[in-house]
């Protein structure tokens, strides 16, 4: 097998590589942000946007961590 010679870095390699990927977490933060930004809300600056799509998303999280406590 490839990397023989180095059998640390092969086996990071291995696991760092088996790991999936997925997009619903950029999903995720792009439904919040059409959300807030609207036709009302189209005028809003760009680190401001940024902030309100932290602060929402954030929330989001914590009632849905807040949910599985009860």
């Amino acid at each position: 097998m490839f990397g023989s010679s180095a059998p640390n870095l092969q086996k990071i390699a291995i696991r760092i590589l088996s790991q999936t990927s997925s997009s619903s977490g950029c999903e995720q933060n792009w439904s919040v942000f059409e959300q807030i930004h609207s036709k009302r809300r189209n005028y809003l600056e760009h680190q401001r946007l940024n902030d309100l799509v932290y602060v929402r998303y954030n929330l989001n999280l914590k009632n849905r961590y807040d949910l599985t406590l009860y």
